[in-house]
Formats: C-alpha cells, structure tokens, sequence
C-alpha cells in the first residue's frame, strides 16, 4: 500500500488529469458546464481501484481548487484531530478510564449513569467501544 502522501499525490494527479482539458484550456470556459457534465457521466478508473462516475459538485469543487491554488490545492490535507477521537470527548473518555481503573468489573450501565450525571451524555454500547 502506497505512502499516505504517496496515495493524496496519486489522487491529485488523477483529478488533474481528469481536469486537463480545462486546466490547458483545451475546452473554453464557457463551455466548462458542458465538459463537467458529460465527465461526470463517465466511470472512471479512481486511484483506489474503484470504478465509478465522478459527481459534478465534486468535480466542480476540483475545478475551482485548481484554478485557486494549483496542484497543491488538490492535496488532501491532514485533519487537524488526527490521532484524537471524534464521536467522543477526551474528559468522556478520561474519565470511563478512571473508572474502569477504580473498578474494573463496573458495568456499562454503571459507568453511563456516572457519565449522564457529570456530563450529560452516555456512551454508545460496548460493542462499538469495547468497555
């Protein structure tokens, strides 16, 4: 499997290929809407092996980063919470922890009181969290 920034280069290639006749301006812009929609149906071979047809949003969206900020624009950038949970805050998760620790046999039930009295939520069931 390819490096990560290996596979985001890969992908911008692609959109930029896909894009070409626009970005050269082989297709003139007023005929950009045109180009789009008949791209858009056709499948097309994606960098993750996946055949498919690109939606006309996405490859507008491409379209308008390329002209904004060229290739680099293309490259996916890394998330900001990389490495860090989404659906759950850490305080959450720090304390089902100090929990745990405290008593390790309390029960799932047992520890989403203790998470609907101090934060007013309560975790999804163990087997999406694995208490």
């Amino acid at each position: 499997m390819p490096h990560r920034s290996d596979r985001h280069e890969q992908e911008a290639v692609f959109w930029c290929s896909l894009l070409q006749p626009l970005i050269l301006e082989e297709v003139p812009r007023e005929e950009a809407a045109a180009f789009l929609r008949k791209l858009a149906d056709t499948e097309q071979l994606f960098p993750n092996g996946q055949r498919k047809k690109p939606s006309l949003a996405t490859l507008w969206r491409k379209w308008k980063l390329y002209r904004e900020g060229g290739f680099e624009a293309l490259l996916r950038r890394q998330r900001s919470d990389r490495g860090k949970p989404r659906s759950v805050e850490q305080k959450i998760i720090d304390k089902v922890v100090e929990l745990k620790k405290d008593q390790p046999r309390r029960s799932e039930e047992t520890i989403n009181q203790f998470l609907q009295q101090e934060f007013k939520t309560a975790l999804p069931s163990q087997h999406s969290i694995g208490i």
